[in-house]
């Protein structure tokens, strides 16, 4: 009897230890548009959340702006007055017609 008890917990903690993890304790699971930080040369902080079409940004901790893709080479995104710049891997931002900063992260 005390061997078949013991085959059963054996059995049910195998059980237990071989179920799948939750959703939530993936990464990136729940939230196909992550949020990279970058920091800026000229001192500005982004927050950055790219959606293919547009781009969320939330600058120095504001609330989100959302910037519209600007043409077909999928790496501009602007509303005219704020430019979100990806090239070759690096990021930049500008706003009005200053220079646009570089900015590290990700």
């Amino acid at each position: 009897m005390l061997g078949h008890l013991s085959i059963a917990a054996i059995s049910a903690l195998m059980l237990v230890s071989n179920e799948p993890s939750t959703p939530g304790a993936s990464v990136g699971v729940g939230n196909p548009y992550p949020v990279s930080n970058y920091k800026c040369e000229d001192g500005t902080h982004l927050a950055v959340r790219l959606l293919g079409d547009r781009a969320s940004v939330s600058v120095n901790g504001a609330t989100e702006v959302e910037l519209p893709l600007m043409g077909p080479g999928g790496t501009t995104f602007s509303n005219g007055r704020q430019t979100l710049s990806i090239v070759q891997g690096k990021l930049s931002w500008g706003v009005g017609r200053a220079v646009p900063s570089e900015c590290t992260g990700g």
